[in-house]
C-alpha cells in the first residue's frame, strides 16, 4: 500500500492551533492584520471558525510576514509558551495533566500532527540523557529557525511548569548564534549551543518519571479523548521528508533507489524529484542524513567497530565510511567515539 504524505497545499493545520495565537502576538507588537494575512488564502472571518483550517504553505507565509513586519526576536519563545497554555488546544491541555514527563512526551509525539505537522522527532538515549532530535517533515525554507525555536520553547515552558526544573537540560540548534546571544540565552533559561549538526533537546533521564504537580488522570483522559476525536478532522499523515527518512532508515544497510522510494510512496520518479525540489532538497541529501544520524547514534552507544558501522550503513569499506563521517562531523569516528568516553 502506498505511503501517504501531505504537501504544502494540504489543509493540515487548525487556525486555532498556532495561527490565531501568532497573529494576536504580532498585533500586540504593532503589526497590522491585513499585512500579516497578505499572500495567504486566509480571510479575517476564517479566524473565528472553531475548526477553520489552513494550508501549511499559508502557515509558513504567516511566519514570513511576521518576520518582515516585526523585529521581535522573542516572538517564537512567546508563541511556544502561548501554545502550551492555550485553552483551545486539547493536546497542550493533556500534557499539563499528564502523570509525568514521560507520559507528556508520549502524548506530544503521538498527536504531533495536530500541532506541528511540519516537524517530526527522532528519540534515543545517550548515556544518561534522552535526546529528542527535531527534523523538518517538509522543507521549512527560511522559517526553519523560527519553527525549531517555537517547538523547543514549548517543551522548555512545559519543563519550567512541570516538573519545574531545567537542571541538566541542554538545547542544540543548527542555526547560527544570534547577535544578542546573552538575551537569547536568557529566553531559554538553560544551556544552548548553536551551529550544531542537528536540532535537539537533551533531557536527563531522571526527569522523565518525576510526578507532575498538576497531574490529574481524569482531566488527562478527557483531553486525550478530545485529541482522538480531532483525528477525524486532522488525519495523522506524515510529511514527504519524514516518510523518505523512515523508509530508508528501515531499509539499512540496503540503500533504496529514488525509484524504489517513489514506488513506495505511490508516485512517479519524476514527481518525487519535482516535490523534493519544492522542498529545497534532493534524494541523495536525505539518504546522507539517514546514514549520518545512524552512524552518530551507533557511535554514541559505543558498541560498533568502524568495519561493523560501514556494513550497517551500506558502505563498501571502512575507508569510505570514515571519509563520509569526517565530512558530516569534522571528526574521525574514533575521535567522535572518545567524546563519549568509549574505548
Amino acid at each position: 500500500m502506498p505511503v501517504c504524505s501531505f504537501s504544502y497545499q494540504d489543509k493540515v493545520l487548525l487556525l486555532q492551533h498556532g495561527s490565531t495565537e501568532l497573529l494576536a502576538l504580532a498585533q500586540r507588537r504593532g503589526a497590522q492584520l491585513h499585512k500579516l494575512l497578505n499572500g495567504t488564502s486566509i480571510f479575517e472571518q476564517d479566524l473565528h471558525k472553531p475548526h477553520g483550517r489552513l494550508h501549511h504553505a499559508d502557515w509558513l507565509k504567516l511566519l514570513q510576514n511576521c518576520q518582515q513586519q516585526l523585529n521581535s526576536p522573542e516572538l517564537p519563545f512567546l508563541l511556544g509558551s502561548t501554545l502550551l497554555n492555550s485553552r483551545y488546544i486539547s493536546l497542550c491541555q493533556s500534557v499539563q495533566y499528564a502523570q509525568n514527563l514521560r507520559q507528556a512526551l508520549a502524548q506530544l509525539y503521538y498527536f504531533r500532527h495536530q500541532l506541528f505537522p511540519g516537524i517530526y522527532a527522532k528519540v534515543h538515549r545517550q548515556q544518561q540523557k534522552l535526546v529528542i532530535e527535531l527534523k523538518p517533515a517538509l522543507g521549512l525554507m527560511n522559517q526553519h529557525s523560527f519553527m525549531m525555536t517555537t517547538v523547543c520553547a514549548l517543551l522548555i515552558s512545559l519543563l519550567k511548569l512541570q516538573p519545574g526544573s531545567l537542571a541538566g537540560v541542554t538545547i542544540r540548534l543548527q542555526q547560527t548564534a544570534p547577535g544578542q546571544l546573552l538575551q537569547h540565552q536568557r529566553y531559554w533559561g538553560c544551556d544552548v549551543s548553536f551551529n550544531q549538526p542537528c536540532d535537539s533537546l537533551n533531557l536527563p533521564l531522571s526527569l522523565l518519571h518525576q510526578q507532575f504537580a498538576d497531574a490529574d488522570p481524569a482531566k488527562f483522559r478527557n483531553a486525550r479523548r478530545t485529541c482522538l476525536q480531532l483525528n477525524r478532522v486532522l488525519k495523522a499523515q506524515r510529511g514527504l521528508l519524514e516518510n523518505i527518512y523512515t523508509l530508508q532508515q528501515r531499509a539499512l544497510p540496503i540503500l533504496l533507489t529514488q525509484q524504489q522510494v517513489a514506488d513506495a510512496l505511490g508516485i512517479s520518479g519524476s514527481s518525487l524529484k519535482r516535490q523534493l525540489s519544492q522542498h529545497q532538497t534532493n534524494f541523495a541529501h536525505l539518504i546522507d542524513q539517514v546514514r549520518r544520524d545512524a552512524a552518530r547514534k551507533m557511535l554514541q552507544q559505543g558498541y560498533c567497530s568502524n568495519r561493523q558501522l560501514a556494513l550497517k550503513l551500506g558502505y563498501s569499506d571502512e575507508h569510505n565510511f570514515r571519509r563520509a563521517f569526517k565530512r558530516w562531523t569534522g571528526l574521525l569516528p574514533s575521535d567522535f567515539r572518545n567524546l563519549f568516553n568509549f574505548n
